[in-house]
């Protein structure tokens, strides 16, 4: 990519930088299940939950960029799919913390990471984000606000791996946040409420996906 085309198009870029941004680090799903995972797990698995995370917005960041986004939105089934997919894991997130809730604090610890946490965390975090029928929507948003029609294709790609780059370094700050023994303390302390909130911002988020119209 060319050093004028960079300067031309720089002010785009920062257009759509900043509105990813702020959509990333708004607290949502993703945001809930890597504090979550954090506190409750540890450090490695809330990394490799945050990069299962990352590596379905790239996904989705790439269909939007090479047009694919509108051609879903266009098929009323396959989007109803999504959207029915997406609540349904969800109200599964919310039956897990809340029966989470339910269970006495007797004999629970923060979990020991192993090999297999860390695959089934990076799976957990991808499906989230593939099952996300807001997350195309809103790659398409943020490249159509910032670049329009006619943006080069180097341009699109470079803007995708910027965004990559800030949801990398804001979930995984995340995933240190709350990863702390300060935070791995108050969750042993107030898991029970704590967990029982989760189950509520889950079934929130489902019911608002599943009663939406993705227009």
């Amino acid at each position: 990519m060319s050093y004028d085309l960079l300067l031309q198009y720089l002010p785009s870029l920062l257009i759509i930088l900043t509105i990813f941004t702020v959509g990333v680090a708004s607290p949502g799903p993703a945001t809930l299940m890597i504090l979550g995972t954090a506190m409750s797990r540890g450090r490695a698995s809330a990394v490799a939950l945050s990069f299962g995370v990352v590596t379905g917005s790239l996904f989705w960041g790439c269909v939007a960029a090479f047009g694919f986004v509108a051609a879903i939105k266009a098929s009323a089934s396959l989007f109803t799919a999504m959207k029915v997919a997406g609540g349904l894991y969800l109200c599964y997130l919310a039956f897990r913390s809340w029966r989470s809730a339910l269970t006495p604090n007797s004999s629970v610890q923060v979990k020991t990471d192993t090999t297999a946490s860390f695959k089934l965390n990076y799976v957990r975090g991808l499906l989230l984000h593939l099952t996300n029928p807001k997350a195309p929507l809103v790659w398409l948003a943020t490249l159509s606000v910032g670049l329009g029609d006619a943006a080069p294709l180097p341009f699109l790609i470079l803007a995708i791996l910027l965004c990559e780059l800030v949801a990398i370094i804001v979930f995984v700050g995340y995933a240190f946040l709350f990863s702390t023994p300060t935070a791995s303390r108050f969750y042993i302390t107030f898991r029970r409420p704590f967990d029982a909130v989760l189950g509520v911002l889950f079934g929130a988020a489902a019911i608002k996906i599943l009663s939406s119209r993705l227009n």
